[in-house]
């Protein structure tokens, strides 16, 4: 075992997971490259560009449009320093993966993210079912190789919730040790308020988990999320100053009312549309396990399930967003399906249903490598 740096160590299950990860950088990448820029990635790219040359930006997501601008930036800074150059020639117009790369660190990011809540909640079989899950998922492929604000929103969202949960843990140990996940928790507000304004459903979510968890302590939570909120806020400050746009406006987030389609956004997870009919299989196997074993119902399992019903139903409430909502949910839907997986496997039914979970991964992997391909095509 390899100790990179202090309290964490680098062994089998690390490297395991790694490879995984590995194998989704590669379908991003192939995808990322494979695909035209749409018209609307454009958009966000020139969206970043404009605030940079002086001209007010127009976005509905700042941040999205940041990150997108960041590529075309990198590029003309390096061809400034290399004038003349096979390097500066290369980078005169640049790829599409190379535009898109940002968004596919932040789909990598999460994958590790993912994995190494689910091992701490659930030890290493949960962490690879839910990572297994994550880098099978034609729908967070798609997400990640592509130029918009949902992979945002899902990476900062999950950091959101379980740096919450995490900093509640810890509001019984002496106030030194708050002050990192005080920071991180204040980054994941202040980057999710700047990619969507409607992500406070999620702050005040996050808020509500700290107080819950943490009932003889609840001054000193509220005196954290004082903190975080801080932080949050001047980082909102700073990108909304870096592209002059504060986004859509507060008062658009409150036009649209609740209609029927936002009910049937719930069975996102349901739905093969969403992510493949094996996680229709998976998910409902597990809110089964859920529903009829109490030794699966606890604050674990019912965190992320709680939370990816409420992330897609309160981000269907506002459709003038323009995001694929379903993706905010699944994150939270793999750590749940991992977590009812890893009690099982703790059974005597562990062989069989370690073969059934080896075949849905086996099934998963094609049909995703299928469905990815039609999508590529379909987008030439």
């Amino acid at each position: 075992m390899l100790q990179v740096v202090r309290e964490f160590r680098v062994g089998r299950p690390q490297v395991f997971a790694g490879l995984m990860l590995l194998a989704f950088l590669a379908q991003c990448l192939w995808t990322a490259r494979t695909r035209k820029i749409s018209e609307l990635e454009y958009q966000y790219m020139l969206s970043g560009l404009s605030s940079s040359s002086g001209t007010p930006a127009s976005s509905a997501s700042p941040f999205t449009s940041l990150t997108a601008a960041l590529p075309l930036k990198v590029t003309a800074w390096v061809r400034k320093l290399t004038p003349g150059s096979w390097l500066s020639a290369a980078l005169a117009v640049p790829r599409p993966w190379l535009l898109r790369l940002p968004f596919v660190v932040f789909g990598v990011w999460l994958g590790g993210a993912l994995w190494w809540v689910a091992r701490r909640l659930f030890d290493d079989e949960g962490g690879y079912v839910a990572l297994a899950l994550y880098c099978t998922s034609p729908a967070m492929i798609k997400i990640s190789s592509n130029i918009g604000p949902e992979i945002i929103l899902a990476w900062s969202g999950l950091g959101l919730i379980y740096t919450a949960i995490g900093v509640a843990h810890t509001l019984y140990a002496p106030p030194k040790k708050w002050v990192p996940r005080i920071v991180i928790l204040g980054l994941s507000i202040g980057f999710a308020l700047a990619t969507a304004w409607w992500s406070i459903t999620l702050v005040l979510l996050a808020f509500v988990y700290m107080l819950y968890l943490a009932p003889g302590c609840r001054k000193k939570a509220i005196v954290v999320l004082l903190g975080a909120s801080a932080v949050g806020g001047l980082v909102l400050l700073v990108i909304t100053w870096l592209t002059g746009s504060v986004g859509m406006g507060v008062k658009a987030l409150f036009v649209q009312k609740p209609t029927l389609d936002v009910l049937r956004n719930l069975a996102f997870a349901i739905s093969a549309e969403s992510d493949g009919y094996v996680l229709v299989f998976l998910f409902i196997a597990a809110l089964t396990a859920y529903g009829s074993w109490p030794r699966t119902r606890y604050f674990g399992n019912t965190a992320p399930l709680i939370t990816a019903l409420i992330a897609v139903f309160m981000f269907a409430l506002v459709p003038a967003i323009r995001i694929w909502d379903a993706t905010l949910g699944l994150s939270f839907v793999f750590i749940f399906v991992g977590g009812v997986a890893a009690d099982l496997l703790e059974t005597r039914l562990r062989r069989p249903v370690a073969l059934i979970l080896a075949a849905c991964f086996l099934v998963r992997t094609v049909l995703t490598t299928v469905a990815l391909r039609s999508w590529v095509q379909n987008l030439m």
